[in-house]
């Protein structure tokens, strides 16, 4: 008897490449593409009329010439699973890698590696200190922050804040904190420390323009110390208290002291926002912790669920008829 046909679609490639950590699946065989100078179409799809059964992991291993457990650790999502859109904790969307770090570990920064990153939680580049988060459309305009110290250490005390709380505590508090400071800026607050930033982030023919990522950098430091407040459970109740809210007002002005009093309206708004910032985030945690627990038991559920295709009914009781299901 005769072996099926199966004909070899994918076969490696002069150019064997290593992925990058966190890396995109599209990302890594554009490069692929790039190094061994051939169209990405064709790494994507060899032949019209002939299909392969490897899976995707097996077909970029064999492109690669790299081992099955590398390519599966390095590059940890696909692009085609409904789980990678940005509605999780950690928010993981596609984002620029940090260009001296793809230089450090390819050899040349070209071409750009696009990798899996937290749209609220990875700003910086602590080891390159190097801007890589909100509003950098390329690797070109990262910014170099040797000269703010006091940015890169906001990053780095942003990740003992999301170890600490954990990411659904954080990734409230940065979302609220993050537009409340924008908010609080178009109203006219001063900030000396902001204004210094940006004045060394700025040249003498290039001055910040509101759409730059500088704007973000500048206030990122003010935006993980009302993290840091927010996130604690003690002052957010007292924020959300009207009878103590006082005492949170106090604190806020200590670590954030104001320079120059508001105005009219934007004084009332300010102490209203202050008290409803705690409001969203107690909200905010608290869908994300009912989304968590329901994913929780869809999981379980799904893992306990009969078998309908072709199993017996008697061996299913065997295996499954002693177990209570979880309440919800």
């Amino acid at each position: 008897m005769s072996t099926p046909f199966e004909p070899v679609v994918f076969r490696p490639l002069p150019r064997p490449l290593k992925p990058f950590p966190q890396e995109t699946e599209s990302s890594f065989l554009n490069r692929l593409a790039t190094a061994n100078a051939i169209p990405v179409q064709r790494l994507k799809q060899p032949s019209r009329w002939l299909t392969s059964r490897l899976d995707p992991i097996d077909r970029l291993s064999v492109l690669s010439g790299q081992p099955r457990t590398a390519i599966q650790y390095a590059i940890p999502h696909w692009e085609n699973k409904a789980w990678n859109v940005s509605n999780r904790p950690l928010a993981l969307t596609p984002r620029w890698a940090c260009r001296r770090c793809v230089a450090r570990r390819t050899g040349t920064p070209e071409p750009p590696v696009m990798v899996w990153r937290s749209k609220y939680h990875d700003q910086v580049c602590t080891p390159h200190r190097l801007w890589i988060g909100r509003a950098v459309e390329n690797p070109g305009r990262q910014f170099d922050l040797i000269d703010l110290p006091d940015v890169v250490q906001a990053q780095q005390r942003h990740y003992r804040l999301l170890r600490r709380h954990g990411p659904a505590v954080i990734t409230a508090c940065y979302e609220h904190c993050s537009s409340f400071w924008h908010s609080l800026f178009q109203r006219g607050y001063r900030l000396s420390d902001r204004a210094e930033r940006l004045r060394q982030m700025s040249t003498r023919d290039h001055h910040v323009r509101p759409w730059e990522p500088q704007r973000y950098a500048a206030v990122y430091p003010e935006i993980v110390e009302a993290m840091s407040l927010y996130a604690s459970p003690h002052w957010r109740r007292l924020a959300q208290s009207a009878h103590q809210f006082g005492l949170f007002r106090a604190e806020f002005n200590r670590r954030l002291p104001q320079e120059n009093a508001l105005r009219t309206t934007a004084r009332q708004w300010f102490l209203i926002e202050l008290m409803r910032i705690a409001h969203r985030i107690e909200r905010s945690i608290e869908a994300a912790e009912l989304k968590a627990l329901v994913a929780h038991h869809q999981a379980e559920a799904a893992a306990t669920e009969p078998c309908t295709k072709g199993c017996s009914s008697i061996r299913y009781i065997q295996d499954h008829g002693s177990r209570r299901r979880p309440s919800t």
